[in-house]
C-alpha cells in the first residue's frame, strides 16, 4: 500500500511538463502532455497520438478559439494535427477569472527524422485572432522501439527499486 501511495505522489508531481510561455494574453497554469514528466526533452514518438491537456485563468471572455500547432525539428517547422478544437471540449464562450481546461490530441508526424530535438509550440488564438495561449516545450522525437527500450529501462529500473525497498522493509 506504501509503494502504491509513493507511485501516485510520483505521478502527481511529475505530471506537469516544463514550457516555456511565448506571449499568452491567459494565464498559462500548467501544461500535460502524456508520457512526458518534468524531464527534459519530452520524448515524443513518430506517429504517435499524444493527448496534451492545458490548465489556465482566462483575463477576458473569448467567444471561439482555434489552435495551431507547431513542431520545429533540425530548423524546419511542421503544422501537426491536433483534434478537437477547444471549443469542442471547452464551453464556449471561455468564462473570465475561472480555471479552464482542455485537451486534445496531437498526431506526431512520421515525415521528421527520428533521435532529434526541438520544439513543440502550441499557439490558441481567439475569435478577435489574438493570441491568448502560446506555450513552448523542448522534445525530442523517438521511433516506437525507442519508446519500447525507454520505457523498459525506466519502468525496469524502477520495479528493482521498488524490490529493493520491499526486501528492506522485511
Amino acid at each position: 500500500m506504501f509503494l502504491l501511495f509513493l507511485q501516485y505522489l510520483f505521478v502527481v508531481v511529475t505530471a506537469s511538463v516544463i514550457f516555456e510561455d511565448c506571449g499568452s494574453a491567459y494565464e498559462l497554469h500548467e501544461v500535460n502532455i502524456n508520457g512526458c514528466g518534468r524531464r527534459l526533452p519530452c520524448y515524443i514518438t513518430l506517429g504517435d497520438l499524444v493527448p496534451v491537456t492545458m490548465h489556465f485563468v482566462s483575463e477576458f471572455e473569448s467567444r471561439k478559439l482555434d489552435q495551431d500547432v507547431l513542431l520545429n525539428i533540425n530548423f524546419i517547422t511542421l503544422r501537426t494535427n491536433a483534434t478537437p478544437e477547444p471549443c469542442a471540449t471547452v464551453h464556449c464562450p471561455v468564462r473570465s477569472d475561472a480555471v479552464t481546461s482542455y485537451t486534445s490530441v496531437m498526431t506526431v508526424p512520421t515525415n521528421v527524422a527520428a533521435n532529434r530535438r526541438g520544439f513543440l509550440q502550441w499557439r490558441v488564438y481567439n475569435d478577435e485572432n489574438r493570441l491568448v495561449l502560446c506555450y513552448s516545450v523542448l522534445v525530442q522525437t523517438q521511433t516506437w522501439l525507442q519508446k519500447y527500450l525507454r520505457s523498459f529501462i525506466i519502468y525496469g529500473n524502477q520495479r528493482c527499486f521498488c524490490k529493493s525497498l520491499e526486501s528492506n522493509r522485511h
